[in-house]
């Protein structure tokens, strides 16, 4: 796993053990399935016997998004393994793009779920806008069956002990997108991204109690040793993501029909946490971060929280930005000694350039900004509406 800039990784990370847990590298099969004894297992510890073989399942199926999707999709098309399936998604919200001081256009999102269930004639559910504490589920899944089972998959809700109870232990399940221990949370592909993993995995784990910690259910399927892309974003990896849990959980339940599945526990030595993302979170630190440190944490987290800055009084949200190598710098910019946070405003022909500079000599090139209360552009129009004290200069300072 790549190294964080120090300072970065001292102010925001110290609770995720970055450095607790190297990442293999080199070319691994994308596809290859182990439940051996791993990082993700502990060695000193046996699996649990299985459970035993039943003809078909009632399932509750809760989720919310295109991951979830996925999951019930390949699900759904394994009628063998079914006799009835309920879904239970989130309810309706308004959600729009901004940030702290910043102009949102708000629309109502309905889960994707909602729909591709409603598209195959399956029962829906919606937990009411209080929360799911006080929820009581659908018939039949009101009294304890051992051909019940519960599936979540990026639900977005914690699952109460009471309603965990109305399943049997082995039948209470949640497909994870991260290499369990590693990124327990609510965040585990945008932490993936912004901390450089080379390699990633999918799990499927057993829902066990809040008390326990999020995500600390025994594994009962992995597959392990997915490359992430050095380009990947939140929104191009995902689906990749999403198809092999999907595989995988249909996977799980084949071994759970037929009374074979194992359940193995997480090895807690190599536990890392993936937080919920925050505004502020998505603001750069020049004098921290590094280029490649910001070009990571944007391509994790920007589909939720665009990166920002400050400058003159105010904030600016940078949307779109890439790192530019110091041997690729216009002779115009200083390849060292530029303080973090100042950006070189460059004119070539009718064309205009921002590059910033960051921690440890780097530099990223913004081609899209949005400062509070304005709408976006591209980086000439955003330099033709600064003032001409501004221009004169040919720099322009954000908060380091």
């Amino acid at each position: 796993m790549a190294i964080l800039n120090a300072a970065y990784r001292q102010r925001w990370l110290p609770h995720l053990g970055l450095g607790g847990l190297g990442v293999r590298a080199g070319a691994h099969a994308l596809r290859a399935r182990s439940y051996a004894t791993s990082p993700t297992t502990s060695a000193a510890s046996s699996t649990l016997p299985p459970t035993p073989s039943i003809d078909k399942f009632k399932i509750l199926f809760c989720g919310s998004d295109e991951f979830s999707v996925a999951s019930l999709r390949a699900v759904h098309a394994a009628k063998d393994l079914w006799e009835t399936i309920n879904v239970v998604v989130p309810p309706e919200r308004e959600t729009g793009r901004g940030g702290k001081h910043h102009h949102k256009s708000h629309e109502l999102y309905t889960p994707v779920l909602r729909s591709f269930a409603e598209e195959h004639n399956l029962t829906t559910t919606t937990v009411p806008a209080g929360g799911i504490k006080t929820w009581d589920p659908p018939s039949p899944f009101t009294e304890l069956s051992k051909s019940h089972l519960l599936l979540t998959a990026s639900f977005g809700h914690i699952i109460p002990l009471r309603l965990l109870k109305l399943f049997p232990p082995d039948h209470r399940l949640n497909v994870h997108p991260s290499l369990l221990p590693r990124w327990r949370g609510a965040a585990p592909v945008q932490w993936t991204i912004a901390s450089g993993d080379g390699v990633t995995g999918v799990n499927v784990q057993r829902l066990v109690r809040y008390g326990l910690g999020v995500d600390a259910g025994d594994i009962v399927g992995a597959v392990r040793d997915i490359p992430v892309p050095g380009d990947a974003t939140y929104n191009t990896f995902l689906p990749h993501l999403a198809e092999v849990g999907g595989d995988l959980l249909v996977d799980v339940l084949r071994t759970l029909k037929n009374g074979t599945a194992t359940f193995t526990p997480q090895d807690e030595r190599y536990i890392t946490l993936a937080p919920k993302i925050t505004h502020e979170l998505a603001k750069i630190r020049w004098s921290e971060q590094t280029a490649q440190d910001i070009d990571r944490l944007n391509r994790g987290i920007s589909h939720q929280c665009p990166l920002w800055t400050s400058m003159n009084g105010t904030t600016a949200q940078l949307l779109a930005l890439r790192m530019i190598p110091s041997s690729d710098l216009p002779p115009k910019v200083p390849s060292d000694s530029v303080e973090p946070g100042v950006g070189y405003l460059l004119k070539q022909g009718k064309s205009r350039r921002l590059l910033v500079s960051c921690a440890e000599g780097t530099w990223v090139e913004v081609s899209e900004i949005q400062v509070a209360g304005k709408k976006a552009l591209k980086t000439k129009e955003w330099v033709n509406g600064l003032s001409k004290e501004i221009r004169d200069t040919g720099m322009v300072k954000f908060s380091p």
